[in-house]
């Protein structure tokens, strides 16, 4: 079939050409409209359950909300995990299920499910499924204040609230705006109890009332007045304050008592739990997260042009920063480096046609395959909605050298038969068009099995489960399509262009026509005595190539392992844990402290803060919690910047803290529920146990060299204010146990009653004591209640009151009660060896106190990749092998093709070696026990995939060659010993050519580590590079030796070429 694929290009060249022009039209046309992100889509399939159950202390939201919830999601079909956390007045659950799974079916079975579970709930909680929005799907930071203070803080908020947020919600794209900071305004009943005496009333009477000052009812219509119909409107709606203070409550002795006489009626803030500033000022900061699949770029487009149209119409004295922190800016940053190192290696490759070719038409023509096939793999990748990303841009950067060597082979082949031809007589001379069609198809097959092995090693990405699968197998499927397109381009528009510019002469011209261009023939001079001198002592060479094989293996034992490398996405995240229990009050002003020390760090661009939690956001932060975004500085070292911040942090005293990225830690999280890159969960049930248990492993992991930030979980005791009623004394003055909770709730936490609109906005309606009369202690004791008979009684006469410690939040995974210890991985440790450490010292502890343990975050990811791309590679490469054998003819020359793949292991081992570490010259003094300590090289995920890429280009050099000497022997009947030497002469240079064209077209990406949207390609492009090299190298020696060895072939002595003779 492919004979007739090659045969049709040359019968109709110009309709392939055509083709082949419209085709790159047709992708230049679409590729300004492919989705543009910095990762691929990474979203992890989990359905979030918020429950808002304000007043419930911890221990109470997981009894009573949080376990109902739970035990209903339980058991789902596709549940990976249920994880929950019970914090004070919020429960958070997060169904997370297998990857791959639908989400939306998903949220539909938990939407069913939630209905059933909502009867054993508590009143006035109202379990919610948050929108989907993507792991890096918080694009967006913007800021609101007002510097001259002409702005209130209340209604900064108001207007963020309910007319900026609004507006940007309506953009297309747009999955949640989350508001922080400021004061959200609401309608406050502001009780006295003194007056409530006076006029013989409870709290409840004012709540009722309250709830009768606002109404919303209908009046109907009339049907028929003077022919047209009239809808009656009644004004009962709260307008003002004062609609709401006249409003009455009962008559007392004769005169109306209303809601005014008893309580201040305002306009006021609500109870905070969280607050934000930027750059020291208070400000309310908005975060808006996109939906999945949503180009972030002309999201954030459409989002500037919103706030084009906004700031003119922004209140006096208000002011917008749009760009506090945005995530277009790694884009933009990480898609123009590696769309620079992609043109850059281009060039290089051209550089490297143009050395070994010596000939315009001839490079022209291999050229061609480069953007023929990225136009291609770009319009495949545009129908299977992969989209522009660094992962995808990787994919092709990394197949450019590859995306020639099928056009490379085929053109030196058709240009050496050509000149062959052109060398006979011209009576013997063949027809120009079948001497390309025989020369095409005589290196077809061993071009096809080897384009189907590059394509075949990279199928072990495609198996990658969860985080790790998220990223590669955008770049493996790129990889794939390009390399796939560039075959098809060698079989089709390779051979008819060699029709239309191989005419004629194909040289110089004159006695010189058919001769190599000057770099061949000095290469062929100086490899033709080596490769005789390898032959002879052929024993001694496949000695050499093993140990120094063993050698590479036993070095790269010593290396460490990590997950993904580090990115570099120029915004530091910087987290502050007061300790728990601080108020809101005192969060921020230690939060403020900081951030002002880190704005004056050289280097900083902005800072923002968030201290709490936002109504509608999905951590379950405390409010002595806060979070710093420090953006850095275009052009500046973010190595210094960290310094900085680290200096700032280790001056403050009691606060814990953590350094990380935005993305990176939301990733952390997708992995473990922390954004830490390791995470120990302790399972028991008794709180104080774990925390006893959590405490220890916290305190023994500080010690331990090479952990940093290590932080066990915020379930640590805080000081609460249990009220334990005496059943007797209440039934005594008529109170039930319930009466009497339910007028404590509405004196201290109060009682929303409504919701008032105002146009857009939407005021809460709250009835609760004055705020000075709920600030003590002994204001709570002295709290009066009244019972059925009217008796009223203070609260401490009924009532056992007195603080004691509970916790503050309650984690739990898969229907049990979970301690969390986090920590990261220090400067010159790595991920594998930390967790070995951290294993030694926390198994014996756990196992002491009768629990269990799992270690989750990044390793546990790392680890599960790397079992898949072994197990997967194992299988890989028995079927490389069964394919090498039909190619090869012999199960003896598909396992010496196979030697390959050792052979690359040796450069890439020593790349890594290199580059990563402490340096070359320290560790192997290191080694040799006469320098410091050895810092080991590490090996991540995306190293294991330069491995992969490495092996498909070595074992194609391996057919070309072996594949050669068998068509020398069988098709042109050359003796075994001579096929060898003249087979490796003929394929020196495609072999030369493909690998360096592969090797040199990946040295911008290598140069380019830590430079954004190069951090998970840099260490693969090294890893791809050093093991060309020394594969290469000794591929050409190696193989033939060994093929010498196996099939017992003599090499002959060199013998002086005749005059004008040239060497193949």
């Amino acid at each position: 079939m492919l004979k007739a694929v090659i045969r049709f290009s040359l019968n109709y060249s110009s309709l392939v050409l055509i083709a082949a022009v419209l085709v790159v039209a047709y992708a230049g046309y679409r590729l300004p409209h492919m989705s543009v992100d910095v990762f691929p889509e990474l979203n992890a399939p989990t359905v979030t359950i918020m429950t808002e159950s304000g007043g419930l202390s911890a221990d109470e939201v997981e009894q009573y909300v949080t376990f109902p919830i739970e035990t209903s999601v339980n058991g789902m079909t596709g549940v990976r995990r249920v994880r929950s956390a019970s914090a004070i007045g919020l429960s958070i659950v997060w169904v997370d299920l297998d990857w791959g799974a639908d989400l939306y079916d998903a949220r539909q079975l938990v939407s069913e499910r939630l209905n059933a579970a909502r009867g054993s709930l508590p009143e006035d909680t109202e379990p919610f499924i948050t929108p989907i929005t993507s792991i890096a799907g918080e694009i967006m930071l913007v800021s609101l204040s007002s510097p001259s203070r002409e702005v209130s803080s209340m209604d900064l908020r108001a207007y963020a609230e309910f007319d900026l947020r609004n507006k940007i919600l309506a953009v297309p794209g747009v999955a949640q705006v989350v508001a922080i900071g400021g004061e959200l305004p609401e309608y406050q009943v502001n009780v006295d109890q003194e007056r409530l005496r006076l006029f013989d009333l409870t709290i409840s009477d004012v709540v009722q009332a309250a709830g009768g000052s606002h109404s919303t009812a209908s009046g109907g219509y009339l049907v028929d007045v003077d022919h047209f119909e009239i809808p009656i409107r009644q004004q009962s709606r709260v307008t003002r304050p004062q609609d709401i203070a006249n409003t009455i409550i009962k008559y007392h002795d004769g005169v109306p008592v209303t809601i005014g006489q008893v309580a201040e009626v305002r306009l006021g803030p609500a109870l905070r739990r969280g607050t934000a500033s930027e750059g020291g000022q208070s400000a309310v900061i908005l975060s808006i997260q996109k939906s999945p699949g949503t180009n972030t770029l002309a999201l954030t487009d459409q989002l500037d042009i919103l706030f084009d149209q906004i700031e003119p119409t922004l209140p006096g004295g208000a002011e917008l920063n749009r760009d506090v922190v945005r995530q277009s800016h790694f884009i933009d940053r990480s898609i123009d480096n590696v769309t620079k190192v992609l043109l850059e290696a281009v060039v290089i490759v051209l550089v490297v046609l143009v050395l070994f070719l010596m000939n315009v038409r001839t490079t022209l023509i291999t050229l061609t395959a480069i953007p023929i096939s990225l136009a291609v793999g770009l319009l495949i990748m545009d129908g299977m909605n992969l989209g522009l990303n660094v992962m995808t841009l990787g994919g092709l950067t990394v197949a450019i050298g590859v995306l020639v060597d099928d056009a490379i082979i085929d053109v030196e082949n058709v240009f050496r038969r050509l000149k062959q031809n052109r060398g006979r007589p011209e009576s013997d001379r063949r027809d120009a068009v079948e001497v390309i069609f025989d020369a095409s198809n005589e290196i077809r097959p061993a071009m096809v099995f080897a384009t189907l092995i590059i394509v075949m090693v990279f199928v072990p990405l495609l198996a990658l489960q969860g985080l790790e699968g998220r990223f590669f197998q955008p770049l493996a499927l790129t990889y794939m399509v390009s390399i796939g397109a560039s075959l098809l381009v060698a079989l089709t528009v390779v051979p008819a262009l060699c029709r239309f510019l191989l005419k004629g002469r194909l040289g110089g011209g004159g006695q010189h026509e058919d001769r190599d261009g000057f770099l061949v023939r000095l290469l062929k001079r100086s490899y033709e005595p080596s490769l005789r001198y390898a032959i002879r002592l052929r024993v001694w060479v496949i000695g050499g190539a093993g140990l120094a094989t063993v050698g590479a293996l036993l070095l790269a034992s010593t290396y460490g392992t990590s997950f993904l490398p580090s990115f570099n996405e120029g915004t530091f995240t910087v987290f502050l844990l007061a300790p728990p229990g601080t108020s809101i009050i005192e969060s921020d002003r230690l939060a403020t402290e900081v951030e002002k020390q880190l704005v004056e760090i050289d280097g900083v661009r902005s800072v923002s803060r968030r201290t709490g939690r936002a109504e509608r956001d999905e951590h379950a932060e405390p409010v002595s919690n806060s979070e710093i975004e420090v953006t850095v500085e275009d052009g500046r070292d973010r190595h210094e910047v960290r310094e900085g911040i680290d200096r700032v942090l280790g001056a403050i005293p009691g606060i814990t803290t953590m350094v990380g990225q935005p993305i990176e830690h939301r990733l952390s999280h997708v992995l473990s529920g922390t954004p830490a890159a390791i995470t120990i969960n302790v399972y028991g049930e008794e709180l104080s146990e774990l925390r006893r248990v959590a405490k220890k492993v916290e305190g023994e992991l500080q010690a331990l060299p090479g952990a940093r930030d290590v932080n066990a979980n915020r379930e640590v005791m805080i000081t609460s204010l249990p009220i334990r009623y005496r059943h007797a004394e209440l039934a005594a003055v008529g109170l039930s146990p319930a009466d009497a909770a339910e007028q404590v709730r509405e004196a201290i936490y109060g009682e929303r009653v409504d919701v008032v609109n105002e146009g857009i906005r939407q005021y809460d309606l709250v009835v609760r004591l004055a705020p000075d009369q709920r600030e003590s202690i002994r204001q709570v004791r002295d709290l009066l209640l009244r019972g059925r008979g009217g008796a009223t009684v203070r609260l401490r006469d009924v009532a056992d009151i007195g603080p004691e410690r509970s916790s503050n939040l309650i984690t739990r995974e898969n229907a049990q009660r979970k301690a969390v210890i986090s920590l990261n991985v220090a400067e010159d440790s790595n991920l594998g060896d930390l967790v070995e450490q951290v294993r030694e010292r926390v198994d014996p502890i756990v196992a002491e106190a009768g629990m269990t343990v799992s270690y989750g975050g990044q390793f546990e990811a790392q680890q599960s990749a790397s079992r898949t791309i072994l197990v997967a590679g194992l299988v890989v490469a028995v079927v490389m092998l069964l394919l090498l054998q039909i190619s090869t003819g012999s199960m003896r020359a598909a396992v010496l093709v196979m030697l390959n793949m050792p052979l690359a292991l040796i450069g890439g081992i020593v790349a890594i070696y290199l580059t990563e570490g402490g340096g070359a010259v320290s560790n192997t003094l290191a080694l040799l026990g006469v320098g410091g300590d050895y810092i080991p090289p590490v090996i991540s995920i995306a190293s294991m995939v330069g491995f992969i890429t490495l092996f498909g280009i070595a074992v194609r050099n391996g057919i070309l060659l072996i594949n050669h000497y068998n068509h020398l022997m069988q098709e042109e009947g050359v003796a075994p010993d001579e096929a060898v030497v003249q087979g490796s002469m003929e394929r020196l240079v495609p072999i030369l050519m493909t690998a360096i064209s592969a090797a040199l077209g990946l040295v911008p990406l290598a140069l380019a580590a830590g430079e954004p949207g190069s951090e998970l390609l840099a260490p693969l492009a090294i890893v791809t590079l050093g093991g060309l090299l020394t594969s290469t190298f000794l591929n050409l020696i190696v193989v033939p030796a060994g093929y010498a060895l196996v099939f017992r072939c003599q090499a002959e002595p060199r013998r002086a070429p005749g005059p004008g003779a040239s060497i193949h």
